[in-house]
């Protein structure tokens, strides 16, 4: 026996007569839809925690980045200024040294006419020279930092880089979450807008068959009538009992209708 849905669409407020079949079948089809959308509800939730966890390592690395773009442009301004400074020293160095040249030549064409000033030159030529050994020895020191220095940029270049292929690797792991996660959200709301379909309806006893007076046997014509359960037609359930239908039965004949 089907549900007449029609009828009870038509009429929600009155009572319905239902196979108890149906209702057990229906009831696990709801219970297992029910456990479907558990499972669903799970599943998004343990994609949502890897999803936060990405993001989580996400945000790190953006930051290691950050700080590493950050040292870098540091180390280049600090390589860009000894460059600078090392150009500047060499030029302040070689016009002293082409000064002392020129004041060296002076001061022996002056030795040549006084050997009276030949002490004093000689140490003026001594402390220039004590200087621009100083000085060139200054430039030694700066360009043997300068492999240490370009040692040093290079090695944060290739993390930089290496960062760079992490984020970019996060990235696509993030976008694949995202999109594993549509799929499982819009499997839970097409459940729930199956379950809502499935609503039980409200189940009551049917009202009693209406008795006459005098009821007669379409067999025998014998009016010796009694009302027994129709065990084919169940009207509904009280806790686990089965409440059946009537129908009639013939004392005399044993004819049932």
């Amino acid at each position: 026996m089907n549900i007449d849905w029609a009828s009870v669409e038509a009429k929600p407020d009155k009572s319905h007569k239902v196979n108890g079949q149906i209702l057990l079948d229906l009831r696990a089809k709801v219970n297992n839809l029910e456990l479907q959308s558990e499972t669903t509800r799970i599943e998004l939730d343990n994609t949502i925690n890897e999803l936060n966890k990405t993001k989580t390592k996400l945000t790190s690395t953006e930051t290691d980045l950050t700080t590493i773009k950050v040292e870098k442009e540091i180390i280049e301004n600090k390589f860009n200024q000894l460059e600078s400074t090392l150009q500047s020293t060499k030029s302040e160095l070689e016009d002293k040294l082409n000064d002392a040249r020129a004041k060296t030549t002076d001061l022996e064409e002056k030795l040549n006419t006084s050997a009276a000033t030949n002490a004093e030159l000689q140490k003026k030529i001594e402390t220039l020279e004590t200087d621009l050994n100083t000085k060139i020895e200054k430039i030694q020191a700066l360009e043997s930092e300068i492999p240490s220095k370009q040692e040093k940029i290079n090695e944060l270049t290739n993390t930089l880089s290496e960062k760079e292929s992490q984020l970019e690797e996060f990235k696509l792991s993030l976008a694949e979450k995202e999109q594993s996660l549509t799929q499982p959200t819009a499997q839970l709301e097409e459940t729930k807008s199956e379950l809502s379909t499935f609503e039980l309806p409200e189940i009551s006893p049917v009202e009693a068959f209406p008795r006459e007076e005098r009821v007669i046997c379409p067999m025998c014509g014998d009016t010796a009538i009694k009302e027994i359960d129709d065990k084919t037609k169940v009207l509904y359930y009280s806790g686990t009992k089965a409440i059946y239908a009537k129908k009639k039965k013939c004392k005399k004949c044993g004819y049932e209708f």
